[in-house]
This record gives C-alpha cells, sequence and structure tokens, in this order.
C-alpha cells in the first residue's frame, strides 16, 4: 500500500539580508550529504553541502548566518552559521515502551576564508542522545538486535569536530581534512563501545581521522584524474549514514582506505542550465580495516591484527571483514 510521504535528500527555504545585513535565515531539510571536500571526486567543481563529508546525514533543521569579508582582501570572504536539527525522531511511544528520545544536532559551522580556490573550513556540533540501533522494517532483524543489545535505548551524547583546507595551483586541486570525534557515554543504558565479555561501556573515548587528496584536469581532454587516501583511528566515528560507497562508508573506516578515480566530461552542446552537466565516474577502492565496528558507537572495536581479538570476536560468531576492494563505474546527469 503506498503513501503519499514525500522523501526528499534537501528541501530548504532561505531568508536573506535581514535587515538589510549580511545575515540570512535558513530552515527545514539541511544540504548534508555529499559534503567537502567529497564533491572533488563526485565531479563537481563547487562545494555540494556545507559541513564535511565526515557529517554525510540527511536532517531538518534550522541556521542563521552571518556572511562578512575579511579587512585582508588575499583572505577574500567567509561565513559563520549557528546551526540546529533533529537527525532522528523517537515518533509516538506506548507507556511501557522504550523511553526513547529524539537525537538532535546543535553546532557551529564556519567558512573562514574563500578567495578564488582556495577555502577554509571548520566545524563542530555535539549529537545529543544517540541511539543504540533504529526500528528495522524487518521485525526478524528487530528481535535479533533486541536479543543482543536489548531494548532500543539512547546510549550518549557524541561531540564531532572537523577542519577542511582545499587550494587549486594550476590544474591541480589539493585537499587536506583532519577530524575529531569524542564519544560520551550514558552511564545508564549499555553505554558506548560496551564489551560484551565485560559489561557496559562507561568511558568517554576520542577517536580521529585524516583525509589527503588531489585532482589534476585535463580540460582539454575533459578528463579528470584524482586520488584520495584516508585514516581513521580506533574509536573513530563519523556520521555518514548518507555517503555513497557501494561497501561501507570508506571515511568511517578504523583503518584506512585509497581510492584512485577518473572523471570523464561528456562532450555535448549548450546546457539548459547552468547546473546541467554529463560524465561518467569510474573509480577503484582499497579499504583496510584495522578494527572492527567501523561506523559503529554500540560494540567494542577489536584489533583486526591480534589473533586473540580475532579469536574473540569468532567466539561471537563475527567473521569481520579485514579489507575490501571494489570497482565502480557510474553514469551521471545533472540539470
Amino acid at each position: 500500500q503506498g503513501n503519499s510521504a514525500l522523501k526528499v535528500d534537501r528541501a530548504f527555504v532561505n531568508r536573506n539580508n535581514i535587515p538589510g545585513n549580511p545575515i540570512w535565515f535558513s530552515i527545514v531539510r539541511r544540504p548534508t550529504t555529499d559534503g567537502g571536500t567529497a564533491h572533488t571526486r563526485m565531479g563537481a567543481d563547487t562545494r555540494m553541502a556545507t559541513p564535511t563529508a565526515y557529517m554525510d546525514w540527511p536532517f531538518d533543521g534550522i541556521s542563521m548566518g552571518y556572511a562578512y569579508r575579511w579587512a585582508n582582501e588575499n583572505m577574500g570572504t567567509g561565513r559563520v552559521r549557528i546551526c540546529y536539527g533533529r537527525g532522528f525522531e523517537a515518533g509516538l511511544q506506548a507507556e511501557n515502551g522504550p523511553n526513547l528520545n529524539d537525537t538532535d544536532f546543535v553546532g557551529i559551522s564556519w567558512d573562514v576564508m574563500k578567495k578564488d580556490d582556495r577555502f577554509a573550513y571548520i566545524q563542530s556540533f555535539l549529537a545529543m542522545d544517540v541511539f543504540n540501533y533504529p526500528a528495522f522494517t524487518d521485525n526478524d532483524a528487530n528481535v535479533a538486535m533486541a536479543a543482543s543489545m536489548g531494548p532500543r535505548n539512547n546510549v550518549g551524547d557524541i561531540v564531532h569536530t572537523s577542519a577542511q583546507y582545499q587550494d587549486k595551483v594550476g590544474n591541480l586541486t589539493y585537499h587536506a581534512t583532519a577530524g575529531w570525534s569524542l564519544a560520551q557515554p550514558d552511564e545508564s543504558s549499555m553505554g558506548m563501545f560496551w564489551d560484551p565479555m565485560v559489561g557496559a561501556g562507561t568511558e568517554d573515548e576520542n577517536g580521529y581521522s585524516a583525509i589527503i587528496g588531489v585532482r589534476y584536469d585535463m580540460d582539454d581532454m575533459g578528463l579528470k584524474l584524482g586520488a584520495e587516501y584516508n585514516w581513521g583511528s580506533e574509536y573513530w566515528i563519523a556520521m555518514t549514514p548518507g555517503h555513497d560507497d557501494l561497501y561501507k562508508s570508506k571515511l568511517a573506516t578504523r583503518g584506512s582506505v585509497v581510492e584512485l578515480y577518473g572523471i570523464y566530461d561528456i562532450p555535448s552542446g549548450a546546457a539548459i542550465s547552468k547546473y546541467g552537466s554529463a560524465f561518467i565516474r569510474v573509480g577503484y577502492q582499497h579499504y583496510e580495516y584495522d578494527y572492527s565496528g567501523s561506523a559503529d558507537w554500540n560494540m567494542k572495536p577489536y584489533d583486526l591484527n591480534n589473533a586473540t581479538d580475532v579469536a574473540t570476536l569468532a567466539g561471537m560468531g563475527m567473521d569481520p571483514v579485514e579489507s575490501a576492494d571494489q570497482i565502480y563505474v557510474t553514469f551521471e546527469a545533472t540539470f
């Protein structure tokens, strides 16, 4: 049976120049997927979302921002925003059911400077009352999760901060991003990074990540060639359920990922829209996992290079992937 629900990646309304000043207000589904610097490898020449790609999570919210121009002309312009949104809606609940709270985001997003192709950005936000697992469409999955992890519940907060820098020299674009996550478990639940052999995880855990990448454009051939490398630490958390990777989110990896890609702009006539383009993307990704549980804040990460840890996972009926390779080919058109 169908319904009238409209599902969108982003849909928002802006009110600019309030009141005649460089201040704006924006509301509804936020532009928070495929953020910097993911656009570089996805075939776009301009930024496609506000946050860094570490925050790839569609959600509804509100923001207010202020735009400014640096006194030093070489620094160009900048923008700073204060943002609030709902990343997970708990919905109606029975009185005798689990007391699950909504998951809300609040933070600051700062375009420090933008001058031609040079761009520096910092963001920091708090994810409040993150949940252990969502309600699955498959009831058997709900039963299995409840049997191993207990009822659905909030497990704590996550502080997330990242910084990005991108520039272009000639035809070479280069970029670097660094991220820090802080998991703050709620002691009233099973906590975060709980150990099935020991019990609830109640200690704060820090995670770290880094991305570096380059792309070389051969405009006369309509060809772009690029490479990226990213690394994540043992307790790294990326907020990336909106990722477009075929296997798992590469930016959530507790380990490293190497990606090589090429983008071919399909020759065409005059575009009917300023957004019009068509291109083919071909790429290869190699994942090397150092720890289990990438993208998950529930279970303790186990060292996949440690025989005892691997044996412990096997004893729990788990056979984690230690490495993975994938090749992708896409045809994409925008209008």
